[in-house]
């Protein structure tokens, strides 16, 4: 009994370091881009969808980086510091949400004017102004604040195929049965050349991001990313952050966040350093 006791005894004391470790000590590391995703927040979430956070819930993450002395980071920081242009500032942090929902405006511009903090909203062009979605007018004025820039999350390429040898991929990630590979490759580019467009003109700055939808990339997206005239691309739900010096700069790691995110743990766990 006793030899039985012993292994147990250390399988337990192992158990529990792993989980101390994991969530009382690891961090992102030093020499990383901690960067956290959203989509909707807002309070109402009859439909219990994972992606939507609660309006409270995003302000205490927001006020809690704030107090905490994070370096809230923009699209263009990102790009600098991947590309060698920019030092790693004292632990930094980068706040995205994908889609552009209309409560981006409502709900989370007036959290981002309280504390004077940094985010970067991905949008779909052709959604913009429907019923849902950010209008043009509510675009330009964040854009306008020098508190929010714009990437791309495709123009019409974000739905997923709901039949086929495709069913659950993305329009932006895999092409049609019947369609060529060059055929392919000029619609999503041409696709992606467009929601830049789109988005210079109402920001006034040309966008050097993507994020692909359902984090859904390979080399053909990343093609044509980069013939679009993007710099960087993000991806997300990693379990680490992206170490500068040692990243594909068209794969960028996110942590995607929820309503029920720990967020003082989450908080601790993306404190990192200056050193790279």
């Amino acid at each position: 009994m006793k030899k039985l006791l012993k292994p147990a005894l250390l399988i337990f004391i192992f158990a529990l370091g792993f989980f101390y470790y994991f969530n009382y000590i690891r961090t992102v590391g030093s020499g990383t881009i901690p960067i956290i995703t959203y989509h909707s927040i807002r309070d109402d979430n009859e439909e219990a969808n994972e992606y939507v956070v609660s309006c409270e819930k995003f302000d205490d993450m927001v006020r809690s980086l704030s107090e905490s002395n994070f370096t809230f980071l923009d699209l263009k920081d990102v790009e600098d510091i991947v590309y060698g242009r920019k030092a790693l500032p004292e632990n930094p942090v980068m706040i995205t949400l994908d889609d552009g929902y209309a409560d981006n405006y409502t709900n989370v511009f007036p959290i981002l004017k309280k504390y004077k903090v940094k985010a970067s909203i991905f949008i779909i062009g052709s959604y913009v102004g429907r019923q849902g979605f950010l209008t043009f007018d509510q675009i330009q004025e964040m854009a306008e604040s020098g508190l929010v820039d714009f990437g791309s999350h495709t123009y019409n390429l974000h739905d997923l195929f709901q039949d086929g040898a495709n069913k659950g991929k993305t329009w932006l990630s895999v092409k049609r049965e019947d369609e060529s590979r060059e055929d392919y490759l000029k619609k999503i580019t041409d696709d992606l050349i467009w929601n830049n467009t789109v988005i210079y003109e109402r920001t006034s700055v040309f966008p050097t991001a993507i994020s692909y939808p359902g984090a859904m990339v390979n080399d053909d997206v990343k093609k044509a990313a980069k013939d679009a005239g993007l710099k960087i691309g993000f991806v997300g739900a990693d379990k680490t952050a992206s170490k500068v010096g040692n990243l594909d700069p068209y794969e960028i790691k996110r942590f995607n966040m929820r309503d029920t995110t720990d967020i003082k743990n989450t908080v601790r766990f993306l404190k990192s350093s200056r050193d790279n």
